[in-house]
């Protein structure tokens, strides 16, 4: 295992800890706040806390599967556990959207003044702080690692800076007389939980589904082809992501005249320099012998 590697790993699990600890906390202060308020946006927000710790631990837990070395049964790795723990929090996020919506749609039909709100609103600030901490560690884990289910967790906690600024709010203006705004906030928590729950989930599915790794890659990968003389082309040119992995296959066209030796050397320095472009990538060249000359067609490949 490389040092880059190692690195890596560290940085995963301590963004999953640090995940986990602090849907905690907030949970803690959160349910206090609550119960001191009354506010059934205070209650959208601690059931997302809830949900954001439970997630928060289905991603730990498949961040350190995610890491175990390929074994026989598992060839290509366990990095695919990330996507499946993205599916996992789709599902426990679209659940308490559901009953957030009930509660929401129940408190604007009979709205109820807030109690002790100044509490309220100290609990807030609170988790915006909190929250921005965790995101700072999360863009750089995702920034150094490329982690999916961090990426996943982290999308998730930016959301909550807009909720709990939404909460604040409801909390200062419910003294005043506009006790229907928690219902209202609470309702646009829900539904904004509920989309985020989509995003998720699809993101999630196209990665189990192998789907082509975004950017220029193939792009990449055909500038550094035309840079070796001896390569008459590519074609086949597949890529997918498991975990941190990145998986590009291609069929490089060769002279069919060319020794064993030759095209041997000439797919290893290709898939040197991909692996330059894509330090994470596991790449694999198939090298197809064409038939070239003067009145050969490029396409004239011996089979």
């Amino acid at each position: 295992m490389t040092a880059d590697v190692k690195r890596d790993h560290r940085l995963l699990i301590t963004a999953g800890l640090a995940s986990v600890l602090t849907a905690i906390i907030l949970i803690a202060a959160k349910a206090v706040a609550w119960m001191m308020t009354g506010s059934v946006s205070l209650l959208a927000s601690l059931v997302d806390s809830v949900m954001d710790s439970i997630a928060s631990l289905i991603n730990f837990v498949a961040i350190r599967y995610s890491l175990v070395p390929a074994d026989e049964e598992h060839r290509f790795g366990h990095g695919k556990a990330e996507a499946l723990a993205g599916l996992g929090q789709a599902v426990f996020i679209f659940a308490s959207s559901v009953f957030l919506l009930v509660q929401a749609v129940q408190k604007l039909m009979e709205p109820v003044p807030l109690k002790a709100t100044t509490v309220g609103v100290a609990v807030m600030v609170f988790s915006i702080v909190m929250t921005l901490l965790l995101l700072m560690i999360q863009k750089y884990v995702v920034r150094q690692t490329g982690s999916t289910a961090i990426e996943a967790d982290s999308l998730h906690y930016l959301s909550d800076l807009s909720v709990n600024v939404g909460i604040i709010l409801v909390l200062v203006l419910s003294p005043l007389g506009f006790d229907w705004l928690d219902g209202l906030v609470a309702l646009g928590i829900a539904l904004y939980i509920l989309r985020s729950a989509w995003q998720i989930g699809f993101e999630s599915a196209q990665l189990l589904l192998d789907r082509e790794i975004p950017g220029d890659v193939r792009e990449v990968v055909g500038a550094i082809v035309a840079e070796h003389e001896l390569a008459l082309g590519f074609h086949d040119l597949r890529t997918r992501q498991s975990g941190r992995t990145q998986f590009i296959q291609l069929h490089v066209d060769m002279d069919q005249n060319l020794s064993l030796l030759q095209a041997h050397g000439l797919a290893e320095s290709i898939e040197m320099r991909i692996r330059e472009q894509f330090p994470a990538a596991d790449v694999i060249i198939h090298q197809d012998p064409v038939a070239v000359g003067p009145h050969v067609s490029v396409d004239e490949r011996l089979i």
